[in-house]
């Protein structure tokens, strides 16, 4: 009878150690603001509490761009942005952009570094081209964490932020932007 209290004394103080562990993740900020160092994290240490914490939430993460291509998934949304540690070969998060969430007009470049978006006149000629998300930036990437597959975090209805949004965000989290 006493092993049996012993063991379950053990037991919870086990459990109690494993609650206490997933509890020790930080808080989402109310402006949902993560960084992809924060986030993978959270994934790493506390898979189901990260769960929980991100769970259908709108979140906007900061972090390196990875690769970029056109997506794989059934919704037929165009691009997917893999966001990645500089240390990690494997992708982290994987952002999912939808037709209506990115420029019109754009194209992924074939060896996947970059997508650029390219703008014309009436007459359909070329008048100006730019690089809208090119592998090796810092970039946020804002949108709804949609689930936790095969080692990626996946965030579906994305939008990347514009240069002066971005900057507003990392002063406001304390982040230098030089």
């Amino acid at each position: 009878m006493r092993s049996i209290l012993v063991v379950c004394m053990l037991a919870a103080a086990f459990a109690g150690s494993v609650f206490a562990q997933d509890s020790t993740l930080a808080p989402l900020p109310p402006d949902g603001f993560v960084t992809l160092e924060q986030i993978v994290n959270d994934f790493s240490s506390a898979p189901d509490a990260a769960l929980q914490k991100y769970n259908g939430m709108r979140i906007l993460v900061y972090g390196r761009v990875g690769q970029v291509t056109e997506s794989d998934d059934s919704s037929g949304d165009p691009l997917t942005v893999f966001m990645q540690l500089p240390s990690r070969t494997t992708p982290d998060v994987k952002a999912v952009f939808g037709a209506d969430d990115m420029p019109k007009n754009n194209t992924v470049d074939p060896n996947h570094s970059k997508v650029d978006v390219f703008h014309r006149n009436w007459e359909g000629e070329l008048t100006k081209e730019r690089a809208f998300i090119v592998e090796g930036e810092n970039t946020g990437i804002r949108g709804t964490f949609d689930n936790f597959v095969a080692g990626d975090v996946v965030l579906k209805n994305c939008n990347k932020l514009q240069t002066g949004a971005l900057m507003k965000k990392l002063a406001e989290h304390g982040i230098p932007t030089e």
